[in-house]
Formats: structure tokens, C-alpha cells, sequence
């Protein structure tokens, strides 16, 4: 007769079984760093071209754009907070993170740089 092993959540090893504490350390303040400032910095540039896209893509009045993006940056930073904290690995997390901003950074400067004020 067959018999297999059903495995239950405490025989099966974890992930971070095989790492030492100080590594674990360092990935769990890479994602806090990570959830804070850095998402911090990376709606703030959301929340900007956001506000400059709608302003001056779509025509909306300046005041309701800031209010609008504004709020969609909650949103965001809730959920970036989150994902920081979801992901497997850390150095992936950063990457989209710097992309991202990267990206954000160099629209804002372009639209800036092409149609005046902020």
C-alpha cells in the first residue's frame, strides 16, 4: 500500500529558514525604507504628473488637477505601502521603485521644462 506524508505548516521549512537573522535584518529594513521614504518620493512624482497631466492634458482647472491627483496619491502610497511588505524580494521591489521614479522624474522635468510653471 501507498501511503504518502501529508505535509502540515509546521514540517514544511520556510523560506527564510536557511538565512542568517542578519540578512533578514537587512531585507526587512531594505522594505521599510522602502514602504516610507522612498514611496514617499515615488507619489509625490505620481501625484505630479498626475496633477500636470490633467491640467494641462485633459484641460481640467488647475486647483481641481492638484486636488484630484492628490487624493489618488493616498491611494497609492497605501498601496505601494503595502506592496512593500508583499513582494518576495527586495532588490526587485527597489528596482521598480527607481524605475519608476526615474521615469516619473524625467516626464515631469520634460513637461516642466516644455510648459512653464509646476
Amino acid at each position: 500500500m501507498n501511503h504518502r506524508r501529508v505535509q502540515t505548516p509546521s514540517s514544511v521549512p520556510s523560506r527564510a529558514a536557511g538565512r542568517k537573522p542578519v540578512a533578514r535584518r537587512g531585507e526587512v529594513a531594505a522594505r521599510i525604507l522602502a514602504a516610507i521614504p522612498a514611496n514617499y518620493a515615488v507619489t509625490s512624482l505620481a501625484a505630479a504628473c498626475t496633477a500636470r497631466l490633467l491640467w494641462q492634458g485633459l484641460g481640467m482647472d488647475a486647483a481641481n488637477a492638484s486636488v484630484t491627483a492628490m487624493l489618488a496619491s493616498f491611494a497609492l502610497f497605501a498601496i505601494l505601502a503595502l506592496v512593500a511588505f508583499g513582494t518576495r524580494s527586495a532588490f526587485r521591489l527597489w528596482a521598480w521603485l527607481i524605475g519608476a521614479a526615474l521615469v516619473m522624474g524625467a516626464g515631469l522635468w520634460i513637461s516642466v521644462a516644455t510648459g512653464g510653471r509646476l
